[in-house]
Formats: structure tokens, C-alpha cells, sequence
């Protein structure tokens, strides 16, 4: 069994599923795994990004994984795929192939001890999250006895995350010969006030384990010419805050301590998610802390549970892989991780089934 889990997670890994990337592809190759299981396959969501549920018995637990990753990027020393001192190494090794795999090695286990197990799979975590949104409608999705949310946390039970405000801020200036700034009006330096007043916001909210609201200057973009100046400006902004915010409140925060700064600017919404704050005294947390023998923990990032806590309380946040590697070159998941990983869903599903029948 390991030897299968150590070649399916090389195969995944090498599967190109980054935005730019056809996602049939990666999906063919879980589909095809969950089609020798003979589980029930639907598709959902759209035809691009297609996301996959595939499900064996009703109302058991669901494991939710994603298959796409950011691209791969440059600095690695090691090759996608590579194994080394226990470690595989390659794009979303960590976030979240590992743990999809750990997924598909519980599920098989599971079908042959007829106990019900669920797999929702997506295609578009790091993008979107429709399929996540289309799998949320589902019945089998709100009805499990429990959903992980496979996201890398060290084996931690993690029950709170942060939500998401993504910004995109213009400010318009006036064209001038670059000899002649006094004619002009420089936008970029109209942003570059913004963006510093904005660095100074730190928010009415803190959260004992997330702490506070946090943010990162991702994309500028200004000017034409070195002699021209600038009549328009534009920069994005990720930002990351702990419950119990909510979105609009922390966007009228936002632009009203802007508006102090005297400085015409816009303010646009990019993407708009909330946190995730789960009772940590739930019985679906506790039973996984109990099977598992782990840690509480809390997720800076965002995940697909912002979806299915909406539709289902009994969420829950567990997977193999550090959350620091996210996205990092040398990104990497312990092999060893992925086991252990796959023998906590199986015992977790085995609880839950064995709880659902009493």
C-alpha cells in the first residue's frame, strides 16, 4: 500500500494543474482511481475547472481536497516529484497533493470495509472556488456526518481560519511632459500616500490565536514613460482578517481610514471571503483530536470550508504538509505525513460510522 501511495503521489505531482494549465488532465487521473473503487462519480461546477464527487454508501464522512496549484516558479533545488530523506518534493506536494492522495488511499480502504466515504474533489481552489460553491448544493455535502477539509496543517485539527478582502485602489493624476511636473498631476505619488496610510490600518479586531488583520501589497502598476507623468495608477492588495470580522465591515473600515488621508482615490472589491470561526468543542472536532491524537490549530489562509461551514456545521480542517510551505519553492510533504494522514481518515469515518449506526 505505501508503494502505491508513494508512485499515485509522483504521478500527481507531475501533473501540470497550475491556472494556466488544462485541469481534465489531473482530474482524469483521481477519476480513474475512484472509477476501480466503483464509486458513484458526478461532476459539478464549471466545464474548465470541473470539480469531482465521488461517493461510496450515503451520508458518511466527506473528504474534500483540491487538485490545482499555483505555478510552479523558479529557485528549486530539487525536481517535481523528487524523493528525498522521506520527503517528496514538487508543486503542491504540501498544499494539497499529499493529502488528496492520503484521501484516495482512506477511500479505498474504506469501500472494502463497505463503510461510507465521500471524495469532493475541485479544480479551482487557488482561483475561484466555484466548484467548491456547486459542491456546497450538493445533499451529500450537507448531510455528511462530517467534511475534512484536507488543507495542510501539520496533522492539526484546525477549526478557524482567516477570511479574505482582496482590494484593487486607482487614483487618477493629470499628463505632463516629465521636464515640466509642475503641469502635471503624478498619480503614483497620489498611490504611494494611499498605500502608505493603508499600511498603517490595524483594525478594531484581534483574534486570541489569528491575532489581527493583515495585509500585502501584491501588484503596482503605474506610468508609461519615464518622461511622462503619470496620469493613472492602480495597485492590489491581499488582505487577510481573523473572525469575527466580516468582509463589509472591514471594507467600510478600510475606506473610511483612507478618506482621512485627502487623497482622491477608487476602491474596488476583487475577491470577497469570510472567515471561519468552528466551535472547537463540537463532537466531530473532538472525535478527530481523540483518532487522531493532535493538536488544536488555527489556518492563516483561507480554504473551500468557508463554503461547506455554510451549509454543514460539521467541518473540520486536517491534512498532511506544512502551511508554511504553501506555495514556496521546495515546497514538500513528509511521506510518512501522508500515511499517517490516510490512517486518520480511515479511523475518523470508521467513528463516525460506528456512532451514525448507534
Amino acid at each position: 500500500m505505501k508503494r502505491q501511495m508513494v508512485d499515485m503521489l509522483a504521478d500527481l505531482i507531475k501533473i501540470p494543474s497550475d491556472p494556466f494549465s488544462d485541469k481534465q488532465e489531473v482530474l482524469d487521473y483521481v477519476q480513474s482511481f475512484t472509477d476501480q473503487l466503483h464509486m458513484r462519480n458526478t461532476l459539478f461546477g464549471d466545464a474548465t475547472t470541473p470539480a469531482l464527487l465521488a461517493e461510496y454508501g450515503q451520508a458518511g464522512i466527506v473528504l474534500s481536497g483540491h487538485l490545482d496549484t499555483p505555478p510552479i516558479g523558479d529557485y528549486w533545488s530539487f525536481s517535481q516529484s523528487q524523493l528525498a530523506s522521506g520527503r517528496m518534493y514538487g508543486r503542491g506536494a504540501a498544499d494539497m497533493k499529499g493529502t488528496v492522495i492520503a484521501m484516495l488511499q482512506a477511500a479505498q480502504d474504506l469501500v472494502a470495509r463497505k463503510i461510507p466515504v465521500a471524495l469532493a474533489l475541485t479544480t479551482d481552489e487557488e482561483t475561484t472556488m466555484q466548484g467548491a460553491m456547486a459542491l456546497a448544493k450538493t445533499l451529500p455535502m450537507r448531510r455528511a456526518k462530517a467534511i475534512v477539509v484536507g488543507e495542510p496543517t501539520g496533522l492539526r485539527v484546525a477549526y478557524a481560519e482567516k477570511g479574505v478582502l482582496d482590494l484593487a485602489i486607482e487614483t487618477r493624476g493629470k499628463a505632463a511632459h516629465g521636464a515640466m511636473p509642475h503641469l502635471g498631476e503624478n498619480a503614483i505619488s497620489k498611490m504611494m500616500r494611499i498605500l502608505r496610510g493603508l499600511e498603517g490600518f490595524k483594525g478594531r479586531i484581534a483574534h486570541p490565536e489569528l491575532g489581527s488583520v493583515t495585509m500585502n501589497i501584491g501588484t503596482f502598476n503605474g506610468g508609461t514613460r519615464l518622461n511622462v507623468v503619470p496620469n493613472k495608477c492602480t495597485a492590489e492588495v491581499d488582505i487577510r482578517f481573523p473572525p469575527p470580522y466580516s468582509p463589509d465591515q472591514l471594507y467600510r473600515e478600510i475606506e473610511e481610514h483612507l478618506r482621512r488621508i485627502k487623497t482622491p482615490f477608487t476602491l474596488r472589491r476583487i475577491v470577497s471571503m469570510p472567515s471561519v470561526q468552528i466551535d472547537p468543542a463540537s463532537e466531530h472536532v473532538r472525535i478527530l483530536q481523540e483518532v487522531s491524537s493532535a493538536e488544536s490549530a488555527v489556518l492563516v489562509h483561507a480554504s473551500e470550508a468557508v463554503y461547506y461551514t455554510q451549509v454543514n456545521p460539521r467541518v473540520v480542517i486536517f491534512g498532511a504538509g506544512e502551511e508554511e510551505l504553501s506555495h514556496q519553492a521546495n515546497e514538500y510533504v513528509k511521506v510518512e505525513a501522508v500515511a499517517r494522514a490516510a490512517e486518520v481518515y480511515k479511523k475518523y469515518a470508521q467513528r463516525l460510522s460506528v456512532a451514525r449506526a448507534g
